[in-house]
């Protein structure tokens, strides 16, 4: 999920992880072999917060290490060197299924370490399983945060704007027409990164399909729904609503998430339909002071149907091959102790996963409790799919949908197919 500019380069990690370290650990030349731990993560800032920790938790160690924002190129560039033997021990990952860097997915190829036996993995409840183990149920992976997607604000550009936090659709519309009259984009957007196509459309079947219906992608899975013949197809004609009554900026096909981000950040957008860790991107583009929020955003008539799309958000897990099998280990112990949890929720602008007393919920975080306690609250759609095949047909259709070669119900029925070859 993310195209800013790279951190390190990819192909370092191929070849010499030592060579592009970016670990504030120092000078590793010396360390021993087995004091020594590669790790690589898409997403810097809440990673480095994390091994900075760990290293000053064990004396010692030192954690070699390689980040990327660009959520393709990194999917992409660890599975190659899963498959050749090249991958580093620890390795940021995406639970459920849905992609090829998601949990199961690996889990099924053998790239992953069985972690079943650790402490931590015997306290997981059954949904944190479900998301963290492989097709075999053994769990493969430690769930470190809890995000959500939902309508993110730039708190003071929606103060100097003069307008309110929409709370039905009616007033989305409404919201957008306004913003635009002030000569101010309602939500910024950037398709040119795919990752991005898909949070609009979770946000609104949270509430048009999945709250409604829980057992839906069940019911697909037995053959009796079908995303063309779902209340897909209305969220999808209110995406392209949305883009028809100015609600998002000019050829979002053409901006990148980094573009995105960056305006929102200055507050040329009050607004973002995103995950919320995507914080930690505006907030370096922010004057001072800048602060943000979230509502759910809503798809109907009513606020009382709005529902929260809120998942797993980052796990980790450890190669099947890695060099430093015993370091691997002790670094996921430390991601699910509370110590770890906090921090990395913290940093990522999430919630824990996991036990964490420590960790305080902001404006950002509060609603996403608010909405698990209150039962509004679904998991993202992709989580339950049966491969990857089914998401990448819908970012790709999505920017197509934008471009006006394709039409909604040529998109549905493409994922249909793509959900039928999967099963």
């Amino acid at each position: 999920m993310k195209s800013m500019k790279t951190f390190a380069s990819l192909c370092c990690l191929a070849t010499a992880v030592a060579a592009c370290s970016t670990s504030g650990g120092g000078s590793t030349s010396a360390a021993a072999a087995d004091k020594v731990l590669t790790l690589a993560a898409a997403g810097q800032g809440p990673a480095k917060a994390a091994v900075a920790a760990f290293e000053k938790a064990n004396p010692g160690v030192t954690v070699k290490t390689i980040y990327t924002e660009d959520d393709a190129a990194y999917q992409q560039q660890i599975r190659t060197q899963l498959a050749s033997g090249t991958a580093p021990d620890v390795f940021r990952m995406w639970p459920g299924g849905g992609n090829t860097m998601a949990v199961r997915d690996l889990g099924k190829d053998g790239m992953l370490m069985d972690l079943s036996g650790e402490g931590w993995a015997g306290g997981l409840s059954a949904d944190l399983k479900a998301v963290t183990s492989d097709p075999a149920g053994k769990v493969v992976a430690v769930p470190v945060t809890i995000g959500a997607i939902g309508a993110v604000w730039n708190d003071q550009a929606l103060r100097a704007s003069g307008l309110a936090k929409p709370t039905t659709w009616p007033e989305v519309l409404k919201f957008c027409k306004d913003a635009k009259a002030k000569s101010v984009v309602a939500f910024g957007l950037g398709l040119k990164s795919a990752w991005v196509t898909q949070l609009v459309p979770y946000a609104l079947t949270a509430s048009l399909v999945y709250g409604p219906n829980p057992g839906f992608t069940q019911q697909q899975k037995e053959g009796k729904a079908t995303f063309a013949a779902s209340e897909w197809k209305q969220a999808l004609e209110k995406y392209l609503r949305m883009r028809e009554e100015g609600c998002f900026n000019d050829s979002p096909n053409g901006v990148g998430y980094d573009e995105q981000m960056q305006m929102f950040g200055q507050g040329k957008a009050l607004g973002v339909v995103h995950v919320l860790s995507a914080v930690q991107s505006a907030l370096k583009y922010g004057a001072q002071g800048t602060t943000f929020s979230m509502t759910p955003f809503p798809a109907t008539d009513s606020a009382d149907g709005t529902y929260l799309p809120v998942s797993v958000g980052i796990v980790y897990g450890v190669n099947a091959k890695a060099k430093n099998p015993a370091l691997a280990r002790k670094f996921m112990e430390f991601l699910a102790s509370p110590e770890g949890q906090a921090l990395y929720a913290t940093v990522s602008g999430s919630s824990p996963a996991l036990s964490a007393a420590s960790f305080k919920a902001d404006a950002l975080q509060q609603p996403v409790l608010d909405a698990v306690k209150a039962g509004r609250s679904t998991a993202y759609p992709d989580q339950g799919w049966p491969n990857p095949k089914v998401q990448q047909e819908h970012l790709t259709s999505i920017q197509e949908l934008f471009n006006g070669t394709v039409d909604v119900p040529t998109v549905l029925t493409r994922m249909d197919k793509a959900f039928a070859a999967a099963k």
